[in-house]
C-alpha cells in the first residue's frame, strides 16, 4: 500500500511544478520537510497555500527585472510588494489556489498576533504595506478579524497622492518592471511624510501657474488667484493627513496626525478651500443631483456602502464589545429595568382594546344582560370596539455615528437603542436599527477623484458614506443584540452628513408594510464633514439637513421625531426631546417618550 504522505508530497510537488511553469523547480521547504506525523487537513491546507505561493513566486517573477535597492528597509517592503503581486495576479482565475493563499496569510498574520495590533505603531511598515498591497490588486479588503483595527488605521493615513500611488499598482501589476518603479513611489511617497521633507519631486501641477504651495504649507487658505485658477494646495492636504508615529493612543485612536486632529477638533472653522475657476470636466461626468434636496448633490456615490454591522467585525470582537455595553448597563440596570417595564405599561395601555357602550348596534354586551333578565322590558345594550391607533407599528432608530459622539454619548445612545429597542418589541412593534457615519475622514475617495478630476468647484457633498443595519425590523432583538455594541469600537465614529442618512432611514421605513411607520433620530447635534464645508461653505449640510427634516415632517405616510444627546436638537426637529445622560432616563423621558408615541392628532391638539 502507498504511503499517503508521500502520495501527498508527490501530488503537491506536482502542482507546485504545473502552477511555476517550469519542471525542474526545487521543492518548496515546506513540502520537502514534510514529516510522517499525521497531517490534520488544516495542515495540508497550510502546505498547499505555501507552495502555491513559491510556485507562483517562480512563474510570475523575474529575478533579473529585481531592482537592488540601498535601503534595506525600503527592499524588504518592495520585495514583500512584489510577493503579493505574484500570488494576487497569478491566481486570479483560480478560485481553489487562491483559497489556499487566503489560509496560508491568515495562518502567517495570526502567527504575527497581527488580530491584536490596535493602532498604526502595531503594524510594521514592511507588513502593512504588503497588506495594503494585497488588497489594492485584488480590490477587495481585508478581513479585520486578520488583520486587526491597525490596518484600517494605516489605510485611513494616507494621503491622496498615496492613495492615488497605491491605486497605480493595480494597474501595471502584469508588468513587473513597471509595478517594481510604481511601488517604489509608492513607499517614496510615505517614507516623504515620515522624514518631513516638503516636496518628493516636481510636481507638473506648478506649470498651471500656482507657485504658493509655501503658504498654503503653512496653514493659511488658499484662494483663488486674479485669472480665476485655483492653487495647488495639495501639499497642505498630504501634511494634513500624512502618516503620524508620534500620535498618542489614548487620545488619537484613529492614528490621524497632529493637523488631522486639530482641524476635527476646531471642526474645520479655519482653512477653508474656496475652489474657484472653471472646470475642465466634461458634462457628463459632473455631480449628479439628488432629487428633492434643493439643490443638494454628491459628487459621486461610488464609494458609499451599506454595510451590516456584523460584516465590520468579527463574532468574537461583536462579543468582548457587546459585554462593554452590558457592563454600563449593569451600572444602572435598577433604572434601566424599571424604565422598561413602566414604558412598556403605558405603551401597551395605549393598545388595549377600547370600547364604547350603549349602542344601538355591534357586539352584544354581555356584562349588562342581568339587568335585561331582570327588566325584560328594558332594550338590549350593544358595544364597539374603538379605533386603535397605536396598532401595526413600525419604528426606525437611526442613530449618529459621528466622531463627536465618542465617549459618553455614543454610550447614552447605545443604551437608548437597547432599552427602545427591546421595550418596543415586547410591545409588538417592529423595530430597525440603523447608523451613520462616513468611511473615514477628510473626503476618503470621494475627494481623491475629485482632486482627480481637476476639483470642479462646488463640488457637493464630498465624502464616502458609511451607514450601517445594526438590525433589521423583521430580525427579533435577540439575535441582533450584539451588534449594538459596534457603536463602541474605536475607529468607527468618525464624521456625519445626517441629511442623507435620514433619507436613506426614511426610505427603508417607507417600504415597510406596517401601517404606522415612525423614525427616530438619536444624535447630538449638527452634521459635519470638513472636505464638505470646505468645497461648498460651512452652511451647505446644516441647510440641507434643514430642508430634509422639513420634507419628511411634512410627508403623510411616516413620523419624524429627534432624542438629542447632550445638545438640544430642537431648532432642527419639530418633535423631539434633549437628554444629557442615560441617567436622565427617568420619569420625565417616559412621559416626553409616551408623548412622542401618542397618535398625531393628539399631539397636534396639544400643540394647538
Amino acid at each position: 500500500m502507498s504511503d499517503p504522505h508521500e502520495l501527498f508530497r508527490k501530488a503537491t510537488f506536482a502542482t507546485q511544478r504545473a502552477l511555476s511553469g517550469h519542471q525542474d523547480v526545487p521543492m518548496t521547504p515546506a513540502l520537502a520537510s514534510l514529516e510522517r506525523a499525521a497531517l490534520t487537513p488544516e495542515d495540508k491546507t497550510y502546505i498547499r497555500g505555501a507552495t502555491d505561493a513559491v510556485a507562483l513566486r517562480q512563474r510570475h517573477h523575474d529575478p533579473e527585472k529585481r531592482i537592488t535597492i540601498p535601503d534595506a528597509q525600503t527592499q524588504t517592503i518592495t520585495d514583500g510588494m512584489e510577493q503579493a503581486r505574484c500570488e494576487v495576479y497569478g491566481a486570479r482565475h483560480m478560485a481553489g489556489v487562491q483559497a489556499n493563499l487566503e489560509d496560508y496569510l491568515g495562518r502567517r498574520l495570526h502567527a504575527l498576533n497581527s488580530a491584536k495590533m490596535i493602532v498604526q505603531d502595531d503594524m510594521p511598515m514592511p507588513l502593512a504595506l504588503e497588506l495594503l498591497t494585497r488588497e489594492a490588486l485584488s480590490g477587495r479588503k481585508l478581513p479585520e478579524s486578520m488583520t486587526g483595527p491597525a490596518l484600517a488605521a494605516w489605510r485611513q493615513s494616507l494621503t491622496p497622492r498615496a492613495r492615488e500611488a497605491l491605486a497605480r499598482l493595480a494597474d501595471v501589476q502584469n508588468d513587473q518592471t513597471l509595478f517594481n518603479e510604481a511601488s517604489q513611489r509608492f513607499v517614496h511617497v510615505l517614507t516623504l511624510k515620515e522624514t518631513g521633507e516638503a516636496e518628493e519631486e516636481p510636481d507638473p501641477s506648478k506649470s498651471r501657474g500656482q507657485s504658493q504651495d509655501d503658504q498654503t504649507e503653512s496653514g493659511e487658505s488658499s484662494a483663488p488667484d486674479p485669472d480665476g485658477q485655483e492653487e495647488e494646495d495639495s501639499t497642505a492636504e498630504d501634511a494634513q493627513a500624512a502618516l503620524s508615529d508620534d500620535s498618542d493612543e489614548s487620545a488619537n485612536p484613529e492614528g490621524l496626525s497632529s493637523d488631522e486632529m486639530e482641524t476635527i477638533l476646531t471642526e474645520g472653522e479655519n482653512g477653508y478651500e474656496q475652489p474657484a475657476g472653471p472646470s475642465a470636466q466634461p458634462e457628463e461626468e459632473r455631480p449628479c443631483p439628488i432629487k428633492g434636496l434643493g439643490g443638494y448633490q454628491a459628487y459621486t456615490q461610488e464609494f458609499d456602502e451599506e454595510v451590516h454591522a456584523s460584516d465590520l467585525c468579527d463574532p468574537a470582537e461583536l462579543d468582548l464589545l457587546r459585554e462593554r455595553l452590558d457592563e454600563q448597563l449593569q451600572q444602572t440596570q435598577g433604572f434601566v429595568s424599571r424604565l422598561a417595564h413602566r414604558l412598556q405599561r403605558k405603551l401597551l395601555a395605549q393598545q388595549q382594546r377600547r370600547w364604547h357602550f350603549d349602542q344601538e348596534d355591534g357586539i352584544l354586551d354581555a356584562a349588562r344582560l342581568p339587568r335585561i333578565i331582570s327588566n325584560p322590558s328594558l332594550p338590549l345594550s350593544y358595544k364597539q370596539e374603538g379605533k386603535i391607533d397605536f396598532r401595526d407599528t413600525t419604528v426606525t432608530l437611526l442613530i449618529d455615528n459621528s466622531g463627536s459622539m465618542r465617549g459618553r454619548p455614543i454610550t447614552t445612545a447605545a443604551i437608548c437603542g437597547d432599552i427602545l429597542a427591546r421595550t418596543l418589541e415586547r410591545c409588538g412593534i417592529k423595530v430597525e436599527v440603523l447608523g451613520f457615519t462616513t468611511r473615514t475622514w477628510k473626503g476618503g475617495e470621494s475627494r481623491v477623484k475629485w482632486t482627480q478630476d481637476s476639483r470642479p468647484p462646488k463640488p457637493g457633498r464630498l465624502n464616502d458614506l458609511r451607514h450601517i443595519i445594526y438590525k433589521s425590523a423583521d430580525t427579533p432583538w435577540r439575535r441582533a443584540r450584539r451588534n449594538i455594541g459596534l457603536m463602541l469600537r474605536e475607529g468607527l465614529l468618525k464624521e456625519n452628513i445626517d441629511g442623507e442618512a435620514l433619507l436613506w432611514a426614511w426610505k427603508r421605513l417607507k417600504h415597510r408594510p406596517e401601517h404606522r411607520r415612525i423614525l427616530m433620530v438619536i444624535s447630538d447635534g449638527a452634521p459635519v464633514d470638513d472636505s464638505t464645508s470646505s468645497a461648498n461653505g460651512p452652511e451647505y449640510l446644516d441647510l440641507h439637513l434643514h430642508r430634509v427634516i422639513h420634507q419628511l415632517e411634512n410627508d403623510p405616510s411616516g413620523e419624524l421625531l429627534a432624542i438629542g444627546i447632550g445638545h438640544d436638537v430642537t431648532r432642527y426637529y419639530a418633535n423631539s426631546v434633549t437628554i444629557s445622560s442615560a441617567e436622565d432616563l427617568g420619569d420625565t423621558m417616559v412621559a416626553q417618550l409616551t408623548a412622542l408615541f401618542a397618535p398625531r392628532s393628539a399631539r397636534q391638539g396639544r400643540r394647538g
